[in-house]
């Protein structure tokens, strides 16, 4: 009868928090093995709370065993690979057994950071200009990713116009799937991050931007260019590309690119259609045989 009302009372307090969180489950603090709750229902995991995240290692500064042993709630950020996690750790004691309660919530689309101005040390504003940072990074090249070309894009599009032309561009690497499954994808990676330095460092740090838009394909924004200055940005990109040494066990890995240049002159185009334009153009170099930039 007690473990009965043991479990009742558990799911009571479980419930309340799964139209909040993403993950709702009980962490034993001796085994670390967690027990996810849903939908009334317990589905046991032979898995250590742990594992989920990227290096399957124990958390060096665990907030489980913080929250049980001050007998308070403790709250962290939780970077994994690309995603941002928000995690609760709270404790629970029932029927004289000590549990850890473990609420998880991805907050990478939705997390807004703010500045603290107010504050004397600028550790906090370094914290947070880090976060901000974070969540907008590729890990593999250090470029921005996808979440900044949505958020970013739109605002350039904007200040375009006929005396400030945007020229967008659309690049991969040619025969990249093939390269993976001959080298494999270390040697793909190698590659994409090659790929991304010298993206990096073909463009103006103040006005150009970057961004891994996934796999090995990649978008480049060039505001007040026009078309003509934007493909020679392009073609010294791809000539760079061709200089690429690489080399997977003593054998010599040759690598190209393929590009595509779209260059609008007014702010008409939703962000969805101006990345289909190049895009457009990008197959139009594949189909021409590759290693070029159609514009």
């Amino acid at each position: 009868m007690k473990e009965i009302t043991k479990y009742e009372s558990l799911r009571q307090q479980v419930k309340a928090y799964e139209r909040i969180f993403d993950t709702v489950r009980v962490v034993d603090p001796v085994t670390k093995k967690a027990t996810i709750y849903k939908d009334d229902k317990d589905i046991s995991e032979n898995i250590t709370c742990y594992s989920r995240w990227l290096d399957g290692n124990e958390c060096k500064d665990c907030i489980i065993i913080k929250a049980l042993n001050h007998k308070k709630t403790f709250v962290k950020i939780q970077n994994n690979a690309d995603k941002m996690f928000l995690i609760f750790a709270v404790p629970l004691e029932l029927n004289g057994d000590i549990f850890a309660l473990e609420l998880i919530k991805d907050i990478t689309d939705i997390l807004v950071f703010e500045t603290v101005y107010q504050c004397e040390s600028h550790e906090l504003r370094n914290i947070v200009q880090d976060l901000n940072t974070l969540i907008m990074k590729d890990t593999l090249t250090s470029l921005y990713n996808r979440r900044y070309i949505d958020r970013i894009l739109p605002e350039e599009i904007a200040r375009c116009d006929d005396k400030n032309p945007l020229s967008i561009a659309m690049i991969d690497v040619d025969h990249f799937k093939s390269i993976n499954d001959t080298y494999g994808h270390n040697a793909g990676d190698i590659i994409i991050k090659k790929l991304g330095q010298i993206l990096s460092n073909s463009i103006r740090n103040d006005t150009d931007w970057a961004a891994r838009y996934g796999g090995d394909e990649f978008l480049i924004c060039l505001p007040n260019t026009d078309n003509k200055k934007a493909y020679k940005v392009l073609e010294r990109i791809r000539k760079n590309v061709e200089k690429i040494n690489i080399k997977i066990e003593n054998i010599k890995i040759k690598v190209t690119v393929s590009g595509g240049l779209y260059t609008l002159n007014n702010n008409i185009l939703a962000p969805v259609d101006l990345i289909k334009y190049a895009d457009d153009k990008l197959y139009n170099a594949k189909e021409q045989g590759r290693n070029r930039i159609a514009s």
